[in-house]
């Protein structure tokens, strides 16, 4: 019965919190996301990623060597501290600090797999896609996309 309770008291708790400050987290998302997709935050995610895949801006002659179990595990606990600080410490107390960690825990857990790794990155840039490009949504424009491709590629394969 006393879990029962518990269980009402969160859920009753958390409906108050999104009433009296459902508003201000709201706001405070916005203007996080909209800071997240400035141009002056792309620019800086842009630089990362060149450094990233060419550091030095060359491509790495060989591999970088494996990581360790233990430094895989090091770096896994370094992106849980990381997403646990996004929330203020309060909301994280308020939704239960073991249940926050526990989800994010999960969240983790899924990008460690290889399929939803892939599948994320195709829809991360397919977003990019239509932000960049808007109207390569338009169904006549990827029609005649397409009908270009195959004759490009008819002729090529008449020529060969």
């Amino acid at each position: 019965m006393k879990d029962q309770w518990s269980w009402l008291c969160t859920e009753n708790i958390q409906k108050a919190i999104r009433l009296l400050f459902g508003t201000f987290i709201e706001r405070w998302l916005e203007v996080g996301a909209a800071h997240l997709t400035s141009a002056h935050c792309w620019v800086i995610y842009l630089q990362v990623l060149q450094e990233a895949v060419w550091p030095g801006g060359m491509l790495p002659a060989q591999p970088q060597p494996e990581r360790s179990a233990a430094e895989r595990e090091e770096t896994k606990e370094q992106c849980l501290h990381c997403l646990m600080q996004l929330l203020p410490e309060f909301i994280a107390e308020m939704l239960g600090y073991e249940k926050y960690k526990m989800s994010l825990e999960t969240m983790l857990g899924s990008l460690q797999d290889h399929q939803i790794n892939k599948h994320l990155i195709f829809c991360i840039c397919d977003l990019l896609l239509e932000f960049l490009i808007p109207e390569s949504c338009d169904e006549a424009l990827q029609r005649s996309l397409l009908q270009s491709l195959t004759k490009d590629t008819e002729r090529d394969s008449v020529q060969l």
